[in-house]
């Protein structure tokens, strides 16, 4: 039943979202159109659109804000503001069906959390944010938030390579886990932004990935490949090119404060080597003579 109204309220969303943005009055050779384009940027639209879409954000980022924060009150409040500000907001040309489906995803995610008896700080903290990078993605295409991520991601893919390389069933696991928890704080924003193509390779991947580390039988090769495959893919979804390389920190090391004062050592004792040549040379006095003076005269 519950599962029902979800569908209900999230399909009357989408309606409305299409309806209310112009989309319906064209057909459906309208929203054909707004799937085939959904890397748009706001640059075609309106200046009335603009603002509308600048106060959606403004909302989205109040209430992560308040949610983060734990302020009960003023997060029912630009809940409530949020939902308003999608009123006379078009979506045309900013993303696709399945970009709308997943903001509208985010916005109910984020009321069920509110309407809870029960405060969870982890929950509020969670769906706000991915509802907060889902919004920013539909407002910027480049330099969106989400896309911060990679690096994030990259670093759990280098974990789980490291887990394979040293059999370790237990360290691969874990760092799946995080990767697949930075997956679904980003999924909604890439679904607004990425091709439906490569969110769907992805997500396969990803299935593929929590079988083979759920498996009691610990396959090594298989592990390699897939972790292979999935750097390839994460690239392809941040939009990275295949042969880029990833810039992680340096691993292996208990201190990295001494290494630091050994270079800043190595620093010091070339300046003090400098300063001794230079105050040696500034010491040393040669007399010279002219060629016409005499030797038993004397200089004033």
């Amino acid at each position: 039943m519950k599962n029902a109204i979800r569908k209900f309220i999230l399909y009357s969303l989408l309606g409305i979202s299409f309806m209310l943005g112009g989309l319906l009055p064209y057909g459906a050779g309208s929203v054909a159109a707004a799937s085939d384009s959904p890397k748009e940027t706001t640059k075609g639209l309106v200046q009335g659109d603009k603002e509308k879409l600048a106060l959606f954000e403004q909302a989205a980022e109040e209430l992560y804000r308040d949610m983060q924060e734990g302020n009960t009150q003023g997060a029912h409040l630009q809940m409530e503001r949020l939902t308003d500000s999608l009123e006379g907001l078009s979506f045309k040309g900013l993303t696709s069906v399945e970009g709308i489906h997943a903001l509208a995803e985010s916005i109910i995610d984020v009321r069920e959390t509110l309407a809870r008896a029960e405060v969870s700080p982890e929950e509020w903290a969670s769906s706000s944010a991915r509802l907060r990078l889902a919004v920013n993605s539909l407002a910027h295409q480049d330099n969106a938030l989400w896309l911060q991520y990679y690096k994030v991601m990259a670093d759990d893919m280098e974990k789980m390579h490291r887990g394979r390389t040293k059999g370790s069933p237990a360290l691969f696991r874990e760092a799946f886990l995080a990767l697949q928890s930075h997956y679904a704080m980003i999924r909604p924003a890439a679904v607004i932004r990425k091709d439906a193509s490569e969110i769907n390779r992805f997500d396969s991947w990803m299935s593929y990935v929590e079988r083979l580390s759920n498996d009691k039988a610990w396959d090594e090769p298989s592990a390699g490949k897939a972790v292979s495959q999935g750097e390839r893919l994460l690239k392809e979804l941040f939009g990275r090119k295949t042969g880029e390389p990833v810039f992680l920190p340096i691993t292996g090391f208990g201190s990295p404060w001494y290494w630091s004062v050994l270079i800043g050592g190595w620093i010091v004792l070339a300046l003090a080597y400098t300063g001794l040549r230079k105050y040696r040379a500034d010491q040393t006095v040669m007399s010279v003579h002219a060629k016409k003076d005499r030797a038993d005269s004397y200089r004033f």
